[in-house]
């Protein structure tokens, strides 16, 4: 139930929606502010060469890429960015120096209540939120919640949390996190393994076997979590496909990791991930093709009531196929 300053803040919210409109809402805090870097992605260790690409996150939408209102994607590194999808809004600053922080769970603003009620405040309506205990009650925070857009003023009003959102005080947003465990998963590419193997010939036209030697960090599925105060992200990991780029200018994209070669399968084809060259290795740098794999990690991430979706690649280190061609023997 709101509180006179939650009634009082009804008034408010006309005009900010208004606001909205006309484009005369205050200029964006920057999102980079202090020493944390914000947006982008850090290699992990033992991974020197990585790419992420990031979609979901801000409204939740839980596909890369995707148009928000407003015309602005959702992917991205960069700054955190915020949107409002209510009334077609679109995007809007992270930070109000009126109305506080914005929380992409409900799409409101939150500011601290200030001065903060009493413990024994006899006319505050502290609501089903808050513990009836006044020592727990004073570990959260009464906040003054703000919902921008036509229809939504009974949406915000003051409201005690344990916590803050996520995105309070420019404290990382959900996607972020879901980026931080990520790095914290270790992430492969791939495990090139080829029949021939390194160190054997194959001739030209025959049937080349190409598979990962799949462990957790090199096909997954891997799962980790990432937290900060009043929220935790939980991300799992799995390949989508595998480009394999095999040094005579021709390429392989496998779905799977591909069949490991028995000596029972004799000139068989690989039934799931294989190639043939037409013309021998002779010509390369240590007579041999240079074959090199990119992995695509799709991750799938939720938490703080949002999920999404990130795609990250791998790159693998390289394998070498000798390829030679079969020399007709004359009969004296």
């Amino acid at each position: 139930m709101l509180n006179l300053r939650g009634r009082e803040a009804i008034l408010a919210v006309a005009v900010t929606a208004v606001l909205l409109h006309l484009g005369m809402f205050a200029a964006p805090a920057s999102a980079g502010d202090g020493d944390k870097p914000r947006g982008g992605v850090t290699c992990p260790e033992l991974v020197p060469d990585c790419d992420i690409n990031a979609g979901g996150g801000a409204g939740g939408q839980g596909k890369p890429d995707k148009p928000r209102p407003g015309g602005k994607p959702s992917g991205g590194g960069g700054s955190a960015k915020c949107y409002i999808e209510w009334d077609n809004i679109g995007e809007v600053p992270c930070h109000d120096e009126d109305m506080g922080w914005f929380n992409s769970a409900d799409q409101c603003y939150w500011e601290v209540l200030a001065p903060q009620p009493a413990k024994d405040a006899a006319d505050w309506e502290w609501g089903t939120a808050a513990p009836d205990n006044d020592a727990e009650r004073a570990k959260g925070k009464v906040y003054n919640v703000t919902c921008p857009g036509a229809g939504r003023e009974l949406m915000g009003g003051s409201t005690w949390s344990l916590n803050p959102p996520p995105g309070f005080g420019g404290g990382p947003t959900a996607e972020e996190l879901a980026q931080e465990a990520i790095k914290k998963m270790r992430l492969l590419g791939a495990d090139i393994r080829t029949a021939p193997k390194v160190g054997k010939t194959g001739l030209v036209g025959m049937p080349v076997w190409i598979w990962n030697a799949k462990t957790a960090r090199t096909w997954g599925p891997v799962t980790d979590s990432a937290s900060a105060p009043g929220i935790t992200v939980t991300a799992t990991a799995t390949v989508r496909e595998i480009e394999y780029v095999m040094g005579d200018g021709g390429t392989e994209v496998c779905t799977t990791a591909g069949t490991p070669y028995e000596k029972r399968f004799g000139g068989q084809p690989s039934p799931d991930c294989g190639y043939r060259y037409t013309q021998t290795s002779a010509s390369q740098p240590g007579n041999a093709f240079n074959v090199q794999a990119t992995t695509t990690w799709v991750v799938h991430w939720a938490g703080g009531g949002q999920e999404g979706d990130i795609t990250t690649t791998r790159e693998a280190e390289p394998a070498q196929i000798t390829i030679g061609e079969a020399q007709a023997v004359a009969k004296p």
